[in-house]
């Protein structure tokens, strides 16, 4: 049966927490999803724990919709998901992860975080590990101002509680369709983060874009069509 109206998709950001970022992938929407976006206190730290009731609490009600998780939101969708919520349909796990997500330099750098992000954030650093060194200087700008307004503890805290999270279980028990999308120039992710997720889940459906770490905001496009068409088969 045909869907009457556009089927409620629940979108949680990444580290910045604001939902900013999805602004790129909002913009390419055809109406068949409502994007909901439900972003983090911005001047007080919450871990997973607590972002996940915040999120439960903001869920649709006596309707299907799905999660999608971007980044840091990755284990927060997925934590939510293992709930089983009423009406859940589907998940999209994008750019994210389950357990270590940072390569090895950037793991060994994790003690430097408070220190880093009382900084702002360089247009260099932007590039090298975000959005590539091809990125427009306007993405690489809404990247800098998404984080500028989020205090450094604030920050530090939450890279400290994504190095720390395994959602490995929550995976495994996810009840609904689950793709991830990723990028093949991610270098702020391991590599075999795609490869370890399919072998917790072997249901899930992995599809990977040429970009780097900001997929939605590199090839909004062609990732709302990829996002769009699962959806469609998965509800």
């Amino acid at each position: 049966m045909a869907r009457t109206k556009p089927l409620p998709v629940v979108l949680l950001p990444g580290l910045d927490g604001s939902a900013d970022l999805f602004a790129r992938f909002l913009a390419v929407a055809t109406g068949a999803l409502d994007l909901r976006r439900v972003p983090y206190p911005r001047h007080r730290f919450l871990g997973y724990a607590e972002l996940e009731e915040l999120v439960r609490s903001q869920l649709p009600r006596g309707e299907p919709f799905a999660i999608l998780g971007e980044s840091f939101g990755g284990p927060l969708a997925l934590r939510v998901a293992a709930r089983r919520p009423e009406g859940l349909a589907a998940v999209i796990l994008v750019a994210t992860f389950h357990r270590r997500p940072a390569n090895a330099v950037i793991a060994r750098a994790a003690p430097l975080a408070p220190a880093f992000f009382r900084l702002p954030l360089p247009p260099h650093v932007v590039r090298l590990l975000l959005a590539g060194g091809d990125a427009p200087r306007d993405l690489v700008e809404e990247v800098r101002e998404a984080v500028r307004p989020v205090p450094a503890r604030v920050m530090a805290a939450r890279a400290h509680e994504a190095l720390a999270v395994d959602a490995s279980d929550e995976l495994r028990r996810c009840p609904v369709p689950l793709l991830f999308l990723g990028g093949k120039r991610d270098r702020l992710l391991r590599s075999t983060i795609p490869a370890e997720i399919r072998a917790i889940q072997p249901r899930v459906e992995v599809r990977l874009l040429d970009t780097p770490h900001l997929v939605l905001q590199r090839r909004p496009e062609e990732a709302m069509g990829i996002v769009e068409e699962f959806l469609a088969r998965a509800t």
